[in-house]
């Protein structure tokens, strides 16, 4: 079997993904080990799945077949994302190969990790939507692997640091051992405080968080967004789906980055947050939308009129009646 060759060489080859910009990667703020992917780099990674899953089904040969399983095992752990939703669609084909050998792959790189909010993630996500399946086992193989290494985190985790390739950019994670000097002094009190909030997973800590984004303190504005959105990736979908409809301005918008970062169903949600009387609700929305849809925009765009705006909502519509 053609999977079982991989497993020697999950991690000899550097990552593909490279960014040339000059400038060093973003936290993902679902998973502060990982680096934040542009769009393009996503959508890579799942034509890179979907080649894989083809080829390890005999359905793509030759030097493309060839192509495709070294794409494969060129991924690296900022990857993991996409691979859980690889593995999701693997899983509803009857074949064995492909998702066994994902999860193989998967569970390598979990095993390795020291992010919570990481093994949080692939926990929730690994065969979410997914009710019956040959591979249930193989699910539930991996959300159990996530748990117990959670548990021998512990309490102090390590943030994963992968060293760039030398002609890649360098990739910043965490926070600097030493801050600028013109740098105003951290409310170490504070951020305490926020951070205890992001532990937890209920409406309160969200409600609080929300009103903390609105101090006259950059630094708590910035962690305590960055931690609102640690918090609603842990949500379930239907946790997330009411989030969407929320009060708080802040907590619609977040809500919706999340979505899309997750690349959630909720199509027709966010359809509607389009019409959101916010901007920030109704640009984070579109923006979520059009990841949902492969980099493919129906608008509308920031200074659209009514008329181009109920326009670009019928085409979005149209587009979603056609996903189910």
């Amino acid at each position: 079997m053609k999977s079982t060759l991989l497993l020697l060489g999950l991690f000899l080859i550097p990552s593909f993904l490279t960014a040339q910009t000059g400038k060093p990667r973003e936290v993902n703020p679902l998973a502060p080990s990982l680096p934040l992917l542009s769009d393009q780099e996503e959508e890579k990674i799942d034509n890179t799945m979907d080649r894989f899953i083809q080829y390890d089904m005999g359905l793509l040969r030759g030097a493309e077949g060839k192509k495709a399983l070294q794409e494969f095992r060129n991924l690296g752990p900022e990857a993991i994302p996409g691979m859980i939703r690889g593995l999701n669609r693997a899983a509803k084909i009857e074949s064995s190969c492909p998702a066994v050998t994902i999860a193989k792959k998967l569970a390598v790189m979990l095993r390795a990790s020291n992010d919570p909010d990481l093994l949080d993630f692939a926990r929730e996500n690994i065969g979410a939507g997914i009710t019956q399946s040959r591979h249930m086992a193989v699910i539930k193989d991996l959300r159990l692997l996530c748990i117990l290494r959670k548990r021998a985190v512990g309490n102090n985790p390590v943030i994963v640091r992968t060293p760039p390739r030398q002609d890649q950019e360098p990739i910043t994670l965490g926070v600097p051992d030493s801050p600028p000097a013109d740098q105003p002094k951290r409310d170490t009190k504070s951020e305490r405080t926020l951070r205890s909030l992001a532990d937890r997973n209920d409406d309160e800590a969200v409600d609080e968080l929300a009103k903390a984004a609105s101090s006259k303190d950059k630094n708590t504005q910035q962690l305590s967004r960055d931690l609102l959105t640690r918090v609603l990736s842990r949500q379930s979908t239907e946790a997330l789906k009411e989030k969407l409809k929320d009060s708080n301005t802040l907590v619609r918008a977040t809500a919706a980055r999340v979505v899309g970062s997750k690349r959630l169903p909720l199509g027709a949600e966010l359809i509607d947050l389009l019409s959101d009387a916010a901007v920030e609700v109704r640009q984070a929305a579109h923006q979520s939308l059009v990841r949902l849809n492969h980099g493919t925009d129906w608008g509308p765009t920031a200074d659209a009129s009514e008329a181009e705006r109920s326009a670009a909502i019928k085409k979005w519509r149209e587009w979603w009646a056609k996903q189910n």
